[in-house]
């Protein structure tokens, strides 16, 4: 099959003035004309490029699309997060919620953080810790 581009002639009443402007596109894939009547210029591109960029927008709106959902997600993440540490700082039973509270929180962290050296560092310093603090029972 040929890759050559195909010699597009393009053809359109001017939009302010209403006079007949005629282009030869030859191979090029945008083109810049001004309209000989009124002096009021276009743009016209090879429908291949106008299908990319269409395609380009629509990848973009699908992106933004999945971000707004991912930023919805871990909002009601968050909030259930909130609730879980304030139901374990008010704990009276064993005295230890706001233990329970840091790690319910560390835990979040690990789940829902998207730089891992971060994630890392709080399963070290939880392994180095555990065993410090003996609670009653």
């Amino acid at each position: 099959m040929n890759n050559q581009p195909v010699n597009i002639q393009v053809s359109f009443a001017c939009q302010y003035c209403d006079h007949k402007i005629e282009v030869d596109m030859g191979a090029r894939p945008s083109a810049v004309i001004c309209c000989s009547n009124c002096s009021k210029s276009f743009t016209i591109m090879r429908p291949a490029i106008a299908e990319e960029i269409l395609i380009d927008w629509e990848n973009e709106a699908l992106i933004q699309k999945i971000r707004a959902e991912k930023s919805q997600s871990s909002h009601s993440s968050l909030m259930n997060l909130v609730i879980r540490v304030i139901e374990l700082l008010t704990w009276r039973d064993r005295g230890n919620g706001q233990v329970e509270a840091i790690k319910e929180m560390r835990k979040w962290l690990v789940e829902h953080e998207e730089i891992p050296s971060l994630a890392e560092l709080i399963h070290l310093d939880a392994t180095q810790r555990s065993g410090k603090r003996e609670w009653p029972k």
